[in-house]
């Protein structure tokens, strides 16, 4: 029995099995638990939105029960009541429990649609950024305000995004 502040959830072989496998692609080292709470605070914040899929659950086997923290019960609670018919209707789901199993996969889901919106890059990928900044130091001199390799990147990088954004607009008049 959890202690206070902390809840019970019930999910099945097939749902502990992909929420694992996420949380070893976005979360290496993590608890399953504490990827919740992560992609909760995630959607709370409107990094994603958690849209229904077109899904079929294997939930055969019996339940296991994982112990997560009570906001994170009463999130589920509070969205159960919020898309209980729609989840009726799309995937014949009445009981808590099995709302519960749809949701995180439909979070998950939504999670790996808006990365596929995502660059992922690795530090080989700024070799071009730290030649950039080389050629500046030298250009500056023996200043005493020379930036850091981090306040260069800041502002190389945030130069780069502006001229994206101006020739996104200029590009769709």
């Amino acid at each position: 029995m959890p202690g206070k502040g902390y809840a019970t959830v019930g999910l099945k072989p097939a749902i502990l099995a992909r929420l694992q496998e996420a949380t070893d692609r976005n979360y290496p080292g993590m608890f399953l638990p504490s990827t919740l709470i992560i992609m909760m605070n995630e959607i709370k914040r409107g990094y994603y939105t958690v849209k229904t899929h077109n899904i079929r659950l294997d939930l055969s086997g019996h339940y296991s029960t994982i112990t997560i923290r009570a906001d994170i019960q009463q999130w589920f609670e509070a969205n159960h009541e919020e898309l209980a018919e729609e989840y009726e209707e799309k995937y014949r789901v009445k009981c808590f429990t099995k709302f519960v199993s749809y949701f995180i996969i439909n979070m998950l889901e939504s999670k790996f649609e808006g990365q596929t919106h995502a660059i992922n890059l690795k530090e080989s990928d700024f070799e071009w950024l730290k030649k950039e900044y080389q050629k500046n130091a030298a250009n500056q001199g023996n200043f005493d305000e020379k930036l850091s390799f981090e306040q260069f990147a800041d502002i190389y990088i945030n130069n780069l995004f502006e001229k994206i954004k101006t020739a996104r607009k200029i590009l769709t008049i």
